[in-house]
């Protein structure tokens, strides 16, 4: 190579300039950013336009169903919390401090994080063998595939899905767009998250919205009786916020539906999980095959040579 310069490549460049030609004003406002020191804005915005995700919350029945379905050709997932210590997703987020979080799952180059800004300089955790925790050598900002979004502390059922920084509920002083105070989940996150990356149907896994002594989580975890009264009281406040925002949810065309067993949930349409992996995975499901892609099949050919003569 020596000196000699690099030729980009004309063809490349032709295309590059009629896309910048035929852009559009963005649909959606919302920024995400890279990790320090750049903090390059980025936008993710119809990423995954037109397809299905499944997005795996917390609750319990998330053991209830076979999740290696979720193997199948065309399915996206997407964890939140420590969700993804039960299945590997290929999508992740959260709103807690991250040193709440397995620090295997930060360390996945295979899981695209999305993570509040301010979260970017916190350090992770690790876990001693007498399952105490400490410190970890390592920040979020040095994991890999992390990209970091705006909240908003202000929930607004009108604006949810358009606005250009993410809600995640409300600050405990001041009421929302519902007169609500306080009550903020990842689960807000997440659906703004995926309606923001394109999807057009998401089908929710482990949404129990209940808890007890008994059922807690989808993992192992200790939960007090004022912390699982407390996540009750969140579930309540979380579906008069869908019952609210589900016509706006309908007029994007954004459709959730709830593949939980048992779910106390009822705002959504309900499916059978099997039902929902069967139709996420349609598109990519016919059978492969792979000769005739490279240059043309001679034994599919000769039959239209014979019909030409």
């Amino acid at each position: 190579m020596g000196g000699a310069a690099v030729r980009e490549n004309q063809s490349d460049i032709a295309a590059l300039q009629a896309g910048l030609k035929a852009r559009k004003p963005a649909r959606d406002g919302l920024r995400l950013y890279t990790a320090p020191p750049t903090f390059e804005s980025v936008s993710l915005s119809g990423f995954y336009r037109g397809r299905s995700a499944f997005l795996m919350l917390s609750g319990p029945s998330l053991k209830q169903i076979d999740l290696s379905l979720l193997d199948a050709r065309g399915i996206v997932t997407m964890a939140v919390n420590n969700a993804w210590s039960v299945r590997r997703p290929t999508l992740w987020t959260c709103v807690d401090d991250p040193g709440r979080f397995i620090d295997v799952g930060w360390k996945d180059p295979g899981i695209l994080k999305f993570v509040p800004t301010c979260m970017w300089d916190k350090r992770l955790k690790v876990m001693n063998p007498d399952g105490t925790l400490r410190n970890s050598a390592f920040k979020v900002h040095q994991m890999p595939g992390v990209l970091f979004f705006r909240r908003s502390d202000h929930f607004d059922h009108v604006r949810f899905l358009t606005g250009d920084t993410i809600s995640w509920g409300n600050d405990a002083k001041n009421p929302d767009s519902l007169g609500i105070t306080g009550k903020r989940s990842v689960m807000l996150v997440a659906l703004r998250l995926l309606h923001y990356l394109g999807f057009s149907t998401v089908y929710l896994l482990g949404c129990d919205f209940k808890m007890d002594a008994e059922r807690k989580y989808a993992f192992d975890e200790h939960r007090a009786q004022n912390a699982i009264r407390h996540n009750n009281v969140l579930y309540d406040s979380l579906s008069k916020r869908f019952e609210a925002l589900k016509p706006h949810f309908e007029k994007h065309r954004f459709r959730v539906v709830n593949c939980s067993p048992g779910s106390a949930l009822e705002v959504f349409e309900k499916m059978a999980f099997e039902d929902a992996v069967t139709a996420a995975a349609s598109e990519c499901g016919k059978p492969i095959r792979t000769d005739g892609w490279y240059e043309p099949n001679p034994k599919a050919s000769a039959p239209q040579q014979e019909a030409a003569r």
